[in-house]
Parts: C-alpha cells; sequence; structure tokens
C-alpha cells in the first residue's frame, strides 16, 4: 500500500445503522479533533428502563374486584327483592280471597228473597196499588193505602199512597 491511500481512510470506522449501512461521522462543534492514533470517545445511550408492570397488574386486579363485588351485590339485591315480590304475592291472595268472600255476601244480601226478609225484619210493609193523581181537581183515583189488604209490591212505609209523576198518567198539569 502506498502512503496516500493510507491517509484517506478514516481512523475508526464509521458507525452503522440498525439496516447495516455505514453513515458519516460529522465532527461536533467545540470538540478537538484527535490525532488518528487517538481515539475518540462517544456517549453511547444505555437501555431505557422498562415501565414497571406492578400498576398496570394492580389496576387490571382492580377492575376485577369491583366487577366481582358489583355482581355479588346485584344478585343479593335481586335475590331480597324476589323475597319481597313472593311475600306480596302471598298478601295478594289473602286480599283478593277476602274480596272474593265480602262480594259474595254483598251478592247474597242484594238477592231478592233476601231484601224482602231484611224489610220485613225491619218492619216495612209491601206498596199498595197506585192511585192516580187528577192535577185539574186535585184528587187521586184508585189506589190503595199501603198495609191494606188488597196492596202488593215491596216499598212504601208511611202507610199513606204515594202519588205518581205527572208523566206516567199522561197529564200535563193544565
Amino acid at each position: 500500500m502506498s502512503a496516500a491511500t493510507a491517509t484517506a481512510r478514516p481512523t475508526s470506522p464509521a458507525p452503522t445503522t440498525w439496516e447495516g449501512e455505514r453513515r458519516a461521522v460529522r465532527p461536533r462543534s467545540g470538540v478537538r479533533e484527535s490525532s488518528p492514533s487517538q481515539r475518540q470517545l462517544h456517549v453511547v445511550r444505555g437501555i431505557a428502563p422498562g415501565r414497571s408492570t406492578i400498576p398496570f397488574v394492580l389496576l387490571i386486579a382492580a377492575i376485577l374486584v369491583g366487577a366481582l363485588a358489583t355482581t355479588m351485590v346485584l344478585n343479593a339485591k335481586m335475590a331480597a327483592t324476589a323475597y319481597d315480590l313472593q311475600k306480596a304475592s302471598a298478601e295478594l291472595d289473602v286480599v283478593q280471597d277476602h274480596v272474593e268472600t265480602v262480594r259474595g255476601q254483598v251478592n247474597a244480601a242484594a238477592a231478592p228473597d233476601a231484601l224482602a226478609k231484611r224489610a220485613a225484619e225491619l218492619g216495612m210493609v209491601p206498596a199498595a196499588a197506585p192511585g192516580v193523581v187528577d192535577l185539574r181537581g186535585g184528587t187521586v183515583t184508585g189506589g190503595s193505602a199501603a198495609g191494606a189488604p188488597g196492596a202488593s209490591g215491596a216499598g212504601g212505609a208511611d202507610g199513606a199512597a204515594s202519588a205518581p209523576s205527572a208523566g206516567s198518567t199522561g197529564a200535563s198539569g193544565q
């Protein structure tokens, strides 16, 4: 080799990239150039310390514990609601039975035979035959007094004949 070619070569190899390509080294400003026999020192960054996985694991664990606790609380509330619903349903059945009993008693008391018996117990007499009121003369024609031997029907407790309405006789009040 000749001396001219020996000086053209760099003293240190050029840094390479990850892909294996060589790149040119630029001298840094303010750094004095060293002699070819002396090696240049460069600051090399070390591998950055990895983040700790503990906070992430704690976050995932907290989410899982929260989901489990929420599920348990909701399940307990649903069970309590089911017991309350069953209790309310039983109470509703009792009340419906009572309503049916009372409804049957009302229907029995409203029957015509029961009403006639109760009226007789209270001292009521059957109504007499209805009479007709003559509005021109102010007289009552026909009919009989309540409790009279010819009286029939139900009603009229005061013993006097009651006048029917004017619309039922055809009189217009002239």
